[in-house]
């Protein structure tokens, strides 16, 4: 099993292929700070942008993969498919923008988006195999009261399913509880 490099949130969604007839699209963070000429970051984009104008989204905090305590930080995807603009606030919509599986990068999104997450400092929570009809993914859950980590292999398939998921123990766990 490989490990995945550098699988932080903004780095997986840049990523991403979209499936649609999408003419350009931007990966934006809202960080959990807010200034009077930041709202949010864009982290990428891509597309042609040519007679094209992009929108400004107003600040809210409708996003997904959110964090960042004690405040809020989450991401967002705007992006123009058949002269439309959309924006991806959810999960859920995050699921339909990835689509097909294209890449393990967007194998990953999938157990992100049914909370697993992607352990960088050890390959029994990080990891993946390519297979014919999908991925065999290493992933973790990660608990803070008491602290823990169990991992998890996942089968995600070309169409996003999760088909099959393992546990295969704890490989953390401490008696501490950590409170945000």
């Amino acid at each position: 099993m490989l490990s995945a490099k550098n699988t932080e949130n903004g780095v997986l969604l840049k990523k991403i292929i979209p499936n649609k007839n999408v003419k350009y699209w931007q990966v934006e963070h809202f960080p959990n700070y807010k200034t009077e000429d930041l709202d949010f970051e864009i982290l990428f984009s891509k597309g042609n942008t040519e007679n094209i104008s992009i929108p400004k989204n107003e600040f809210n905090l409708n996003g997904f993969f959110s964090g960042c305590h004690p405040s809020l930080c989450a991401y967002r995807i705007t992006y123009l498919e058949k002269d439309q603009w959309k924006i991806i606030q959810s999960e859920k919509e995050l699921k339909t923008f990835i689509d097909k599986i294209d890449n393990v990068y967007e194998a990953y999104l999938i157990g992100k988006i049914n909370e697993y997450d992607i352990d960088q400092n050890s390959e029994k929570g990080n990891g993946f195999v390519k297979q014919k009809d999908g991925y065999k993914l290493k992933m973790m859950k990660y608990n803070n009261c008491p602290e823990s980590k169990e991992s998890f292999t996942l089968s995600i398939n070309n169409n996003g399913n999760i088909e099959n998921t393992k546990s295969n123990g704890f490989y953390f766990k401490t008696t501490d509880c950590i409170i945000y």
